[in-house]
């Protein structure tokens, strides 16, 4: 069974015809580190999954490069407003290592939600989650320590402190390398 229908069955248990209908529209590619998934002024048309590797969603203003969000082992990923308005998307999706990805068309899931309600039903209670993770990363940026976000860091992504460039951790932190340097020798 798909990773991505493993995930939607632990938010909603779905009918066979529903896996069945899911399956069918999830395909598997691997990207290469530093591969783009979508690049920035792309329209996006799917939805990610990292079965197995890193990736980040990353925008850039005024020349800065900044990362938006991480991606690790089974966790979904996507530029999300392009994606769900159709427009060219001002974020870009970046494998940091070697990715194994499961995709599927946005468009065709909203088809399968129309005549799948248990799917619909998970993308809800998914959505739902996303919006509590949105909520959480903002009072985490205006409220907390540089140590507190990188601890909570590396509760949401474990491991990835190891695996991603610093520098993309401390754009994501809103945070310098040297400040994260402190904070791994325990000075901050």
């Amino acid at each position: 069974m798909s990773p991505i229908i493993s995930v939607l069955q632990r938010l909603q248990p779905l009918s066979k015809e529903t896996i069945d209908s899911m399956d069918a529209i999830i395909k598997q590619r691997h990207y290469r580190k530093g591969e783009l998934l979508v690049r920035v002024g792309q329209v996006p048309e799917n939805f990610y999954f990292v079965s197995k590797g890193l990736a980040r969603v990353y925008y850039v203003r005024k020349g800065l490069d900044v990362t938006d969000y991480f991606a690790i082992d089974n966790q979904f990923i996507g530029a999300l407003p392009g994606l769900f308005s159709r427009q060219p998307s001002h974020k870009a999706i970046e494998a940091l290592e070697d990715s194994d990805v499961e995709y599927f068309s946005y468009a065709t899931f909203d088809k399968l939600c129309e005549r799948h309600h248990d799917l619909e039903r998970a993308a809800r209670k998914m959505t739902i989650f996303g919006m509590i993770e949105g909520q959480k990363r903002i009072e985490s940026i205006r409220f907390f320590s540089a140590r507190e976000k990188y601890e909570e860091l590396e509760r949401l992504y474990p491991g990835i402190t190891n695996r991603a460039p610093l520098k993309h951790i401390a754009s994501y932190l809103g945070v310098t390398q040297v400040s994260i340097s402190r904070i791994r020798a325990g000075k901050q």
